[in-house]
């Protein structure tokens, strides 16, 4: 009955990661992605890697997200995309503060993070209780 109650906990939690408006801030086109530090994630079955991701503020970073797994993850940080700013052309990917990714696909998203310790999960059903949560840390 505890992993149960544990499991819906959980699981509403993971529901309310963006449930107010997430703005997005863009980059200036003047920003200087040529080098930029590349930062890969894979999303596979229930799992961020790396889990706990860390970056340098106001050094801009390509973040690369790869979901290996034949079906649909996101990447939702709705604290952290609200306070980075995101390259123009990439300012689509990002909605609620989440990028949505099919199985298989990759996505390359520019951006200039702000200092801060964000929270990372995954909010479809159940995955963030199967532990498909992490931590993005900006110093």
């Amino acid at each position: 009955m505890k992993a149960l109650l544990a499991l819906a906990s959980i699981t509403l939690l993971s529901a309310c990661a963006a449930t107010h408006p997430i703005e997005t801030h863009l980059a200036s086109t003047a920003t200087d992605f040529a080098d930029a530090q590349t930062v890969t994630v894979t999303l596979s079955n229930f799992r961020f890697t790396p889990q706990d991701i860390a970056l340098v503020a106001g050094k801009p970073v390509i973040l690369v997200l790869d979901d290996t797994a034949t079906g649909g993850h996101d990447f939702t940080a709705p604290e952290f995309f609200a306070a980075a700013t995101i390259a123009p052309q990439d300012a689509a990917l990002v909605a609620g503060g989440q990028i949505a990714l099919a199985g298989g696909q990759q996505v390359s998203l520019h951006l200039v993070p702000a200092a801060g310790n964000y929270k990372l999960v995954c909010t479809h059903f159940g995955h963030a209780a199967l532990g498909m949560t992490g931590s993005i840390k900006v110093h």
